[in-house]
């Protein structure tokens, strides 16, 4: 293992079993078991997962967080990784029962469309995810759940337009970014615009 990897680590109290064996069924050749569900308690939600039954080696990227399980542990690290990687659904749930966020773990990084819920059901935030980074449309709520905010990730930076809303659903701001970083309007050329604008309104008006 590398140093300088940053850890984030959470202590469990692990409950396992195998995700392709049943009791009620034939029992499955244990060659041929890949995954094993995970269920892990904090003190504030409840984590259901899974795990890969062997450890996996894949490419690091120095810049992506792997999830990873190893002595009753499950870690969130930077760079690195160090037990067996989370593989599979991804489930936590607020001690009322509800979901706090749902998504899919990619040999330990973030996959596909995640959702995230306040403890009073109402959805808080969709992210779209590609092996580790946010790519696709991002979306944030309220806890009344009114949307606040709407835009377009690519490679985990914002691309494209991003709006704001008020509480009435009315768009109160509208930036665009290109990788990341934000463009700013030249004003110079708003003027312009403005001024072209109230021409042509003017000539509309004087020909009729």
């Amino acid at each position: 293992m590398k140093t300088g990897i940053n850890f984030k680590i959470r202590f469990v109290a692990p409950l396992l079993c195998c995700t392709l064996f049943s009791f009620s069924q034939k029992q499955i050749d244990p060659d041929k078991i890949v995954a094993f569900n995970v269920t892990v308690n904090f003190d504030d939600y409840t984590v259901k997962t899974q795990m890969l039954k062997d450890p996996q080696k894949v490419k690091i990227d120095n810049e992506l967080i792997y999830l990873w399980y190893n002595s009753n542990k499950i870690m969130e690290t930077r760079g690195g990784y160090d037990g067996k990687l989370l593989h599979g659904y991804y489930k936590s749930f607020y001690p009322n029962n509800q979901l706090r966020e749902s998504g899919q773990i990619n040999y330990g990084t973030k996959h596909k469309e995640w959702r995230y819920w306040y403890s009073n059901g109402t959805l808080k935030e969709v992210s779209n995810w590609k092996n580790g980074r946010k790519n696709g449309k991002y979306e944030l709520y309220n806890d009344y759940g009114r949307l606040m905010g709407k835009g377009y990730f690519k490679n985990d930076l914002l691309h494209g337009k991003f709006y704001t809303y008020d509480n009435f659903g009315h768009i109160t701001n509208t930036r665009k970014y290109k990788n990341g970083i934000e463009i700013v309007p030249d004003p110079e050329k708003q003027r312009s615009k403005g001024i072209f604008k109230r021409k042509k309104k003017s000539s509309n008006t004087d020909s009729k």
